[in-house]
């Protein structure tokens, strides 16, 4: 993929959490158990919306990390 900002490749790899990967608008203060707010978005690649990965592309160049996702 090529980077959105600079224009150089990015690295194709994953970000990954132990209790899925999610998108808030707020921070969030979470423990073992917590569970997110009605509005939290899920960013699984996976038909498993509980999956611990997300596809992402990173560039080295500019730090920036792009995430494609399917909200539901």
């Amino acid at each position: 993929m090529i980077c959105p900002y600079c224009g150089k490749e990015m690295l194709h790899g994953y970000i990954q959490s132990r209790d899925g990967v999610f998108w808030t608008e707020e921070k969030t203060l979470l423990s073992a158990l917590s569970f997110f707010k009605r509005g939290a978005t899920p960013l699984s690649n996976d038909p498993d919306l509980l999956s611990s990965a997300v596809v992402a592309y990173m560039c080295r160049s500019c730090k920036k990390v792009v995430i494609d996702f399917d909200c539901p």
